[in-house]
Order: C-alpha cells, then sequence, then structure tokens
C-alpha cells in the first residue's frame, strides 16, 4: 500500500510539476531554418546559433552554400562578423543577431517580471509577441526541450506583411556551452 501511494505521490508530482523557467537557461544551441520573404522571392537559410546568458550570441550559417562558414557573433553590444571567402573579421552592422538576442532577453525579463505573461506562457496561451513597435513575433508550436517550454516555430511580421519564418530543431538548453570554445576572436 505505501508503494502504491509513493508511486502515486510521484506520479502526480511530475505532471503537475510546472517546467524549468525560460530566466533560468544558462545556455541554448539550436539549429535555424529561416525562410525570409522579400519583394516575392522567398530565401531559405539555415544556421546554427548559440547563446550563453546573458550577451553573447554566435551565429555561423550552414547553408545556403554561398554564406557557408559565415560566423556573425555578439557579445558586450560589440558586433563582428566572419567571411570565410575573404578570411576576414569585421564590425558587424546588421541588427540580425543583435535581435535575436534581445528577444531571448525579452522573454527570460518577462519571465521573472510579469505575471500575467508567465501564467499564460507555461499555458502555451502566449502566441503573439510584439518587438520594437513594428515587429510581431506569433508563435505556431510549442516543445518541451530539456524540461523548459520554448517557442519551436514562429512567424514574424513588420506591420502586417510576413518577413519570415524560424524553425527551431536539435534545440538544446543549458547543456555546459562555454564562451572561450565559441568565441572565433579575441577582439
Amino acid at each position: 500500500m505505501i508503494k502504491k501511494i509513493a508511486m502515486f505521490l510521484l506520479i502526480g508530482t511530475s505532471i503537475f510539476a510546472s517546467p524549468n523557467r525560460i530566466s533560468d537557461i544558462k545556455d541554448i544551441y539550436s539549429t535555424v531554418k529561416e525562410t525570409v520573404y522579400l519583394n516575392g522571392e522567398k530565401k531559405v537559410k539555415e544556421y546554427k546559433i548559440e547563446y550563453i546568458s546573458p550577451d553573447y550570441l554566435r551565429k555561423e550559417v550552414i547553408s545556403p552554400n554561398v554564406n557557408k562558414g559565415e560566423i556573425f557573433q555578439y557579445e558586450n553590444e560589440k558586433s563582428l562578423v566572419y567571411i570565410p571567402l575573404f578570411d576576414e573579421v569585421s564590425e558587424n552592422n546588421s541588427e540580425d543577431v543583435s535581435n535575436f538576442l534581445s528577444i531571448i532577453k525579452d522573454l527570460k525579463n518577462k519571465d521573472q517580471n510579469d505575471k500575467n505573461f508567465k501564467d499564460n506562457y507555461y499555458l502555451q496561451k502566449v502566441k503573439e509577441l510584439k518587438y520594437k513597435d513594428t515587429y510581431r513575433i506569433k508563435i505556431k508550436e510549442y516543445k518541451k526541450v530539456d524540461g523548459y517550454l520554448l517557442p519551436i516555430k514562429m512567424e514574424i511580421f513588420e506591420s502586417e506583411s510576413k518577413v519570415a519564418d524560424l524553425d527551431l530543431k536539435d534545440t538544446k538548453v543549458n547543456s555546459d556551452l562555454k564562451r572561450k570554445e565559441l568565441k572565433k576572436w579575441n577582439l
């Protein structure tokens, strides 16, 4: 009888246990398929994203082949890009990587400070996020990854126009990524 009660308590607490909090994420690794819609054309890119809290993000392009091996690194408000074709490192003025980092930071901040957001997020009721007044991110699908509930399929809109789809796969959370091992340059 005691074994049955213990088993019931163990199963019951695991079913109703809340997921790990996104505000507790220390690092994320993911492969991202990005489909961009621009001037009636569709362009597909695939890249690896490696994030280390609070301010480091590295993006390495996997495809298309013309961009393969390009690395974008953002740290402490400094953004660099490595172009393998020219074997050159330069400052990057694109907001692409810093936007990705800002979205992660914003999610973590809302998880810590906005009870309404937090309650709805973990019930998967948050279907849209606003970003920089002109951008909306529609969450199409959530997935529990290493105990953390994450948006893995998203649509990005600028004003009313759809500009991109993002699909995350092979995602790992808190896998002990090391900044020192990821950094390509010490500038």
